[in-house]
């Protein structure tokens, strides 16, 4: 008996030590949406509306039953509606024990696969940032990479990447690094999640943007509620004003109320998300007056964001106590 008891603390503190990552995949599906800049882009910016000239959302989505065999490994195929830029279907692979996600473009086992998000990186380690060029197949390029630090958010890894400062603009359509810095958009791998540069790194020498991912039609994650899952090179359509919504306590507790303007016409979306992006809870509302259970949220820092049919939205900042 003794000897029994033994093994299974030994066993547990193995299984401890080699816990595996949280999967970057839904159980049944996922949907991965990031904008992509074309070959023009501007510079002139407003930070109060989100828009691009030139640029395209993609989507793609995977099933846990669409697999394909390339060479020795098994690969989830994810398929896009329509291909605008960047090829029809990608096929991506993980390791969850290292927090490894691998991706090809092709279904050719003489194409080599590309390591696009690594977990199980230290600070000061270096990582190889795959940009291809899908204009010209045969010409691709590697970025060297430093982790800047590795933190936990929300229980969940995050490694933060140096950035790209001396390649120039590294996210979609140009636009420049300081425009991207107040939205908290900085290159980094997330646990659950993947790279914030999407899974498909890039068309040209600009880096793609994650924007939403779902995972079994559920939202889980949004890089931002101004740049929402979808952009395109039309304007947006103005936010409402601040005064629309009312949140307390702030502080919360167990529960928080949400309390919308009288004259306005509520329909829509609140999603609760951790600062790194991640939902952590999402309810359909119609009522001006919602009470909203928040017991089970840890202890932190939130953005609660209330999104109409037509991406208006309110976010306001709160703390769990």
């Amino acid at each position: 008996m003794k000897k029994m008891i033994t093994f299974i603390a030994v066993f547990c503190t193995v299984s401890s030590v080699f816990a595996q990552y949280e999967s970057f995949f839904g159980r049944v599906s996922w949907k991965y949406g990031e904008v992509h800049g074309a070959s023009c882009y501007m510079d002139d910016y407003e930070p109060d509306i989100i828009a691009c000239g030139c640029c395209f959302t993609e989507y793609y989505t995977g099933h846990r039953e669409d697999t394909a065999k390339i060479g020795d490994h098994v690969y989830f195929r994810c398929e896009s509606p329509y291909a605008f830029n960047l090829p029809p279907e990608l096929f991506l692979r993980e390791d969850t024990l290292g927090g490894r996600l691998y991706m090809r473009s092709y279904r050719d086992d003489n194409i080599p696969e590309y390591l696009i998000c690594d977990l199980s990186l230290s600070q000061g380690d270096t990582f190889l940032l795959p940009c291809l060029f899908y204009y010209w197949p045969s010409w691709s390029d590697t970025l060297q990479m430093v982790v800047d630090s590795v933190r936990f958010v929300s229980g969940k890894k995050v490694i933060d990447l140096s950035p790209l400062d001396n390649h120039g603009s590294f996210f979609y359509s140009g636009a420049s690094s300081d425009y991207y810095s107040q939205y908290n958009v900085t290159l980094r791998f997330m646990e659950g999640v993947g790279p914030i540069y999407g899974i498909y790194p890039t068309t040209e020498p600009y880096l793609g943007l994650l924007l939403c991912l779902h995972k079994d039609d559920t939202l889980y994650y949004m890089t931002h509620e101004d740049f929402g899952c979808y952009q395109s090179d039309v304007w947006g359509v103005p936010d409402y004003p601040q005064s629309c919504m009312n949140v307390y306590p702030n502080p919360a507790g167990q529960t928080i109320t949400i309390d919308f303007k009288e004259d306005m016409d509520v329909d829509g979306t609140v999603l609760i998300r951790d600062i790194m992006g991640c939902v952590r809870q999402c309810l359909q509302v119609t009522e001006k007056h919602v009470i909203v259970n928040v017991s089970a949220l840890p202890t932190g820092v939130y953005l609660l964001t209330f999104l109409d049919a037509e991406n208006r939205k309110i976010t306001n900042k709160i703390v769990k106590q």
